[in-house]
């Protein structure tokens, strides 16, 4: 540094460059252009802070539109060029004119730093700023050569808007052999459908790779648009007079009123929506991070009516019962208790119950699930388990059948199914179950266990389950159905299954239930 700092000042850069305090080197050393071309401190917003305070070495963003990231992304590039010399950086982007754009950002940041701060520009071509000492910042577009090959990135690698590059899957899996473990991968985007970006995102969110997710819905960050809403404000006043009354709202905006949407907000909605379409207001600025890869024509169940159920839920505290509260539970089910297993209502006397079981093979992919209703369509009870195997998941099935008063279970015949079945019949004695029809080469009738699902029968009992939802003939109290029920589209190929990254067991374990209340037939036993 060419000036001389007093002790109280060494302190302080002791303190900034720390990796614990890069919001406060930020806030103390950075500036930015603000929207109206004014130089200004770099002041960050709860979003910036966010990410800069819980960041991985792996990181997966969704977000709405306009948050700010590719600032703060470029705001910790330079930090770390400046903190740790050799620190390679690289920005890649999916477009040239965006790579323009940030590398713009990228420089105006950098000469803004106070001079003693800066380190020496070695190069700046390229789209690149190279240091004295060892250390750099690379702006790239993402087209169709893979980034990364024969490169090592050891600083901060930003991979933004990557739901819009092409060839996602290799591009990623090139970037990655060049990461070294020292650096902080953040992937960012708003969504673009479903694809390798969106399947990313719910595995991060179900725990399910090593990418830490963040989400950020445009309720909160209401900061970057405040002109615009004042603006919708005077425009809905002058033709309506006055302002919209929370009793004058439609039922998706009651939702968001309670995640917390002011009024001013809604209106500004309200705008974006009249010219762009509600489809279109989802993409851009979600509330939940499913909301932004789903479209209302692939949605196989009514999404607003989902909304409601969950916000029933959340209102009513409508949580499962605690381990205290479920008396007489057979020791086999008692082990799961709270974790796999959840039990909104004991068995009643006199009551039928009845079970759907979708099986796995225990592999930590795909889980095993059974969900149960009673005769009047009411969900008391639910299993969720990715590692059981099938031997072991046939105990859990037959004593939740036998608890729910000898419940009718229907069992789907395939992975795990087929073992399941031939225990339950077999060393179990498990009577009261689904069965169906087939003929012999000899036309004669055999009538063999479980639920046969295929590319009619699964048409057939997805949508069933569709009417009985809309029709209200279900009620269901399961947050992990539900939210399974909004990833499950109707795809291009006519086939229907959870969006790639999510789970649709517990869907499909409720089609196999309505299946066995609908067949009609109870075998005492």
């Amino acid at each position: 540094m060419a000036t001389k700092l007093s002790k109280g000042n060494l302190e302080k850069i002791k303190y900034l460059w720390d990796d614990k305090h890069k919001v406060d080197f930020i806030e103390a050393f950075m500036k930015i252009v603000d929207k109206d071309g004014k130089t200004v401190p770099f002041v960050l917003t709860s979003e910036q802070r966010e990410i800069v305070e819980n960041m991985a070495h792996q990181n997966i963003i969704s977000k709405a539109r306009q948050l700010g990231c590719s600032s703060i992304v470029v705001a910790l590039s330079i930090r770390e060029c400046i903190v740790n010399p050799n620190a390679t950086c690289v920005l890649i982007i999916h477009n040239q004119e965006s790579t323009n754009t940030i590398f713009a950002k990228l420089k105006q940041m950098f000469l803004n730093l106070p001079e003693w701060l800066k380190p020496k520009i070695t190069a700046n071509n390229r789209q690149a700023l190279t240091f004295e000492t060892g250390a750099s910042i690379t702006c790239m577009t993402a087209g169709n050569k893979d980034c990364g090959r024969g490169a090592t990135y050891n600083g901060i690698v930003h991979l933004s808007e990557f739901a819009f590059w092409k060839n996602q899957e290799g591009q990623l899996k090139s970037i990655m052999q060049a990461v070294s473990s020292s650096a902080t991968v953040i992937i960012e985007s708003t969504s673009n459908g479903f694809n390798k970006y969106s399947e990313l995102c719910l595995q991060a969110k179900n725990g399910e790779n090593s990418f830490k997710p963040f989400f950020f819905n445009w309720i909160n960050g209401r900061t970057l648009f405040e002109s615009q809403y004042k603006q919708a404000i005077k425009n809905y006043k002058l033709v309506h007079k006055n302002l919209l009354g929370v009793d004058k709202l439609e039922p998706e905006e009651v939702a968001l009123h309670k995640m917390g949407a002011t009024i001013d907000q809604l209106i500004w909605r309200r705008e974006r929506v009249s010219v762009h379409g509600i489809d279109a207001f989802h993409v851009e600025f979600p509330a939940t991070m499913e909301e932004s890869f789903l479209v209302t024509g692939a949605s196989v169940f009514d999404k607003e009516k989902i909304a409601k159920h969950l916000m029933a839920i959340n209102e009513g505290k409508l949580t499962p019962l605690s381990v205290k509260q479920v008396v007489g539970i057979p020791a086999t089910l008692k082990t799961y208790l709270g974790r796999s297993l959840s039990i909104w209502q004991r068995p009643q006397k006199g009551m039928k119950y009845f079970i759907g079981v979708d099986c796995s093979e225990g592999l930590k992919q795909d889980y095993s699930t059974a969900v149960v209703l009673d005769s009047n369509g009411e969900q008391v009870a639910e299993f969720r388990n990715n590692a059981i195997k099938p031997y072991q998941y046939t105990d859990v099935v037959n004593v939740l059948g036998r608890w729910y008063n000898k419940a009718k279970l229907t069992v789907e015949k395939a992975s795990g199914g087929h073992s399941v079945i031939e225990r339950l019949r077999k060393e179990k004695q498990y009577m009261n179950m689904t069965k169906y029809k087939t003929y012999d080469e000899f036309k004669r009738t055999i009538m063999r266990v479980g639920f046969d699902t295929n590319n009619k029968t699964k048409s057939l009992m997805v949508n069933d389950c569709r009417e009985w939802f809309d029709k209200g003939l279900i009620n269901i109290k399961s947050k992990n159905l539900l939210e399974e029920m909004q990833v499950f589209i109707a795809k291009d190929n006519g086939s229907m299954s959870a969006v790639n990254g999510s789970h649709d067991d517990l869907v499909m374990a409720l089609c196999l239930c309505i299946q066995g209340i609908k067949g009609g037939l109870w075998y005492n036993f």
